[in-house]
């Protein structure tokens, strides 16, 4: 979505590769080429080598800038019938992906069509699209239309080799760093393969295995437990990294647990906390999104290898564990609820017999001198499980969860 405060911004902008102003919307039921325009425009947007979501704003004059609105406009979409009319054209390789908002300004209604960012393109179609509202100018199967600045590809022309070639960098990540193209590698999770030599163990890209995950273990911690794996049938913890590598090169190192006896290997979560006063913050474990972390731990969740859990393991680890669609999101939901604590500290207050369960459990799997064996330690530990569980519980009664999310998580 596109906030008010944006808005304001970009309409005071000069057009480029990332917006652009209509008066009216399309006259699409006529018959004269604006089915054509629309879509030449959609194409435009989403073919853009940039990586940023683009906007077609309706309801502001071209060259003024000035406010006029689309309130009386009886030619206005909504997200469905956009969707709806794109789905039954012969787009190749997927549909673009588009939202219309409406936002209020200056006592009129503006309506932003937002073009979401993809790296599947080029975008066209397979074949021609007949019809009223395609005019004299209907747009021919593989035409390819993209946007340079503040310029569309012509109608009647399609983009140069050069631009397609672009377009080809962008699909295929050559236009971003290495981390943004491992980032991109991770989520494919068909194209990895695990391994296992005498020296490591790891997981490598079967498309370029320069792309590849070296597992390292790790023997100097004293931590034997931790709140994740309280849930799981032996609660007993040891620690490694993984290291990912482009051509030998680490890019990024990441923090790996071995869980119930060894049985999987999990990422290990970040730290969030409630509230602000030394001493009385809540603590819990999440994941972003779109964090190097969450795109491993969903890879090997999805490989079906020994290091993966089966799905009664991964429901008993992530069950307490949240999964925010960005750093905005869980900085929202830890300031809301920072004003709550004295209500969230009475809910998740252990009883004395859940005290008395983990407690047991741990002496079973650690040794005696494991400083997770302290009352003060196993409450502090089902605390950060209890936490979790209530946010998660706020953000899947309020809808809050992102449709990336794989259920699991929510």
């Amino acid at each position: 979505m596109i906030s008010k405060l944006k808005l304001q911004k970009l309409i005071n902008e000069p057009e480029d590769d990332y917006h652009d102003f209509k008066e009216k919307w399309y006259t699409t039921g006529t018959d004269n080429s604006e089915k054509s325009e629309i879509l030449k425009d959609i194409f435009s947007f989403t073919n853009t080598v940039h990586n940023e979501d683009c906007f077609l704003i309706f309801g502001i004059e071209d060259k003024t800038h000035k406010v006029v609105g689309v309130e009386n406009d009886p030619n206005r979409y909504n997200t469905q019938q956009i969707t709806d009319w794109l789905r039954k054209l012969p787009i190749e390789p997927n549909i673009p992906n588009v939202k219309i908002q409406t936002i209020k300004l200056e006592e009129h209604q503006i309506d932003v069509m937002i073009i979401k960012n993809t790296d599947n393109v080029p975008v066209f179609l397979s074949n021609i699209c007949k019809g009223k509202g395609y005019g004299k100018h209907p747009i021919f199967p593989g035409q390819i239309f993209t946007r340079i600045k503040d310029t569309n590809t012509a109608i009647d022309s399609t983009a140069r080799y050069s631009q397609v070639e672009e377009l080809f960098k962008k699909k295929l990540g050559l236009n971003q760093t290495i981390k943004k193209r491992f980032e991109k590698a991770l989520s494919d999770f068909k194209y990895w393969e695990y391994y296992e030599h005498i020296e490591e163990i790891g997981i490598q890209n079967s498309i370029d295995p320069d792309y590849r995950i070296v597992f390292v273990d790790i023997e100097d911690t004293n931590k034997r437990a931790d709140s994740f794996s309280l849930s799981q049938i032996d609660v007993g913890t040891s620690w490694g990294l993984a290291k990912l590598e482009y051509k030998n090169n680490t890019i990024e190192e990441i923090s790996v647990v071995h869980l119930d006896g060894g049985r999987f290997t999990a990422v290990v979560p970040d730290i969030g906390s409630l509230g602000g006063s030394v001493g009385e913050n809540l603590y819990y474990n999440y994941y972003l999104l779109d964090s190097f972390k969450f795109l491993l731990e969903n890879l090997i969740n999805n490989m079906a290898v020994s290091i993966s859990p089966d799905n009664g393991s991964l429901i008993s680890f992530a069950k307490s564990i949240v999964v925010y669609s960005n750093s905005n999101q869980k900085m929202d939901v830890e300031n809301y609820l920072g004003n709550k604590m004295d209500k969230i500290k009475k809910i998740i207050e252990p009883q004395k017999n859940t005290l008395e369960h983990y407690k047991r459990k741990l002496e079973f799997e650690l040794p005696k001198n494991s400083l997770e064996l302290s009352d003060t330690a196993i409450k502090a530990m089902i605390n950060e499980v209890e936490v979790g569980k209530y946010i998660k519980s706020i953000l899947k009664s309020n809808l809050l969860y992102s449709t990336s999310v794989p259920e699991v998580w929510r």
